[in-house]
């Protein structure tokens, strides 16, 4: 335990100390890096071995599925996927979180993209992730008594294991909310990070008072950020983190920042201002992740005032699939994201949450609390759609349920 905390240190420390005086130098720093990740792909994983090149472009953009189809081929120890999946699941149904494989943590994705998915880290890896986190998340520095609470689906001994000037703090998301109050009230955490639909229900019953916090694992929504920062008294910064790494997160003037110091990625355009990431990792070692294309929607931003070489995004859109498919009047077909539903329906006074979801190419099932001002609801987003040159569809009402806040939270989502 003492190594592994000597190791968060380490990493620590390296992150506080990689600054780049400009983008020039962060993107030369970025270079030498990848061409040594590329040159090692080979010899560690049998998918890459006909490659051979420490050329990023050589290399084929590879999704989801193509990942788990060739699971043990990109991950060094040749461990199968479905091993893996079993395990990883039998540990998540006894709510324990200390699955090894070899010497590996065997951790399970949320499968809210398609099929449930497997991640596999080294204790090396996980303190990285534990030291950097910190230095991203803490620019003034650590100071004893930090205490950090993660409310999360799955834990891991990662949470448990950083001690000393910080404590970390593991809480389950499938706990009780009065339960989970009690425990963050005991623990009296600094730093709060969370899902936004659970920071929304903390916000006002929770006594403690973080001095920051943060939106992890899902979608953070405007009007969403807007109660939580009413109801905690501090902004609400966002962590970008995915299976596939830790992507980005909120600077002091409270704009994303991608993590271009521990991964390369690429932008595949999704439409004009928007694209979707091609991940490139330039740290880890026991799974591959070379142009991993995800099938998240981010929304281009401009350059930050904050000084930080590190590209900046306006916000974090969703997943491809919560973007809808309608028709311009003159047929031509188009993609239609969520901030255009979101501001619509929540644009109608008393309106306080809504689903919308398309099941069939002119059909969108809208749902409305409180059920009152559904029909104003309706109104409003046929209005809006129209506006934006777009033939409207079908509404259909049905009623609205209350979302569970361990599930990730679409309120436009694309079934068809």
């Amino acid at each position: 335990m003492l190594g592994f905390r000597l190791a968060v240190g380490a990493a620590y420390l390296q992150a506080r100390r990689r600054r780049f005086g400009s983008r020039d130098e962060l993107l030369a720093w970025q270079q030498a890096r990848l061409r040594g990740v590329l040159q090692r792909a080979g010899r560690r994983f049998p998918y890459y071995r006909t490659v051979g090149s420490d050329d990023l472009a050589s290399y084929p953009i590879i999704d989801k599925a193509e990942f788990l189809d060739h699971f043990a081929e990109l991950n060094q120890l040749g461990l199968p996927l479905q091993d893996c999946l079993d395990a990883a699941r039998k540990a998540e149904a006894e709510r324990r979180f200390d699955t090894t494989l070899q010497g590996v943590s065997v951790g399970l994705s949320s499968g809210t993209s398609g099929r449930q998915g497997v991640f596999l880290t080294s204790p090396s890896e996980r303190a990285r992730w534990a030291g950097t986190m910190l230095a991203k998340a803490l620019p003034d520095g650590l100071r004893r008594g930090t205490r950090v609470a993660l409310v999360l689906r799955a834990g891991g001994p990662l949470y448990a294991a950083v001690e000393g000037p910080v404590a970390f703090r593991f809480l389950d998301l499938y706990a009780p909310l009065d339960q989970l109050t009690a425990e963050l009230e005991a623990f009296r955490p600094t730093i709060l990070a969370a899902p936004p639909g659970v920071l929304d229900l903390l916000a006002d019953r929770l006594r403690a008072r973080p001095g920051s916090v943060y939106s992890i694992a899902d979608v953070l929504d405007p009007d969403v950020a807007q109660r939580v920062e009413r109801g905690f008294g501090v902004p609400v910064g966002q962590i970008y983190q995915a299976t596939e790494g830790f992507l980005g997160i909120t600077c002091r003037r409270g704009r994303v920042h991608l993590n271009e110091d521990l991964a390369v990625i690429e932008e595949d355009p999704v439409a004009p201002g928007r694209f979707s990431p091609i991940i490139t990792d330039l740290y880890r070692q026991t799974q591959a992740i070379i142009r991993y294309r995800l099938s998240d929607v981010l929304v281009e931003g401009v350059p930050c005032g904050c000084g930080s070489p590190l590209r900046s995004i306006e916000r974090i859109e969703g997943r491809a699939d919560d973007v809808l498919r309608l028709h311009r009047t003159d047929g031509t077909p188009t993609p239609v994201f969520a901030d255009l539903i979101r501001g619509a329906v929540l644009g109608v006074p008393g309106v306080r949450d809504f689903t919308a979801t398309q099941d069939a190419e002119d059909r969108i099932v809208l749902t409305v609390d409180p059920a009152e001002r559904w029909d104003a609801a309706a109104a409003a987003l046929v209005e809006a759609l129209r506006r934006s040159g777009l033939v409207a569809p079908t509404i259909v009402r049905e009623p609205y349920v209350t979302p569970d806040p361990t599930a990730k939270r679409r309120r436009v989502s694309r079934t068809w």
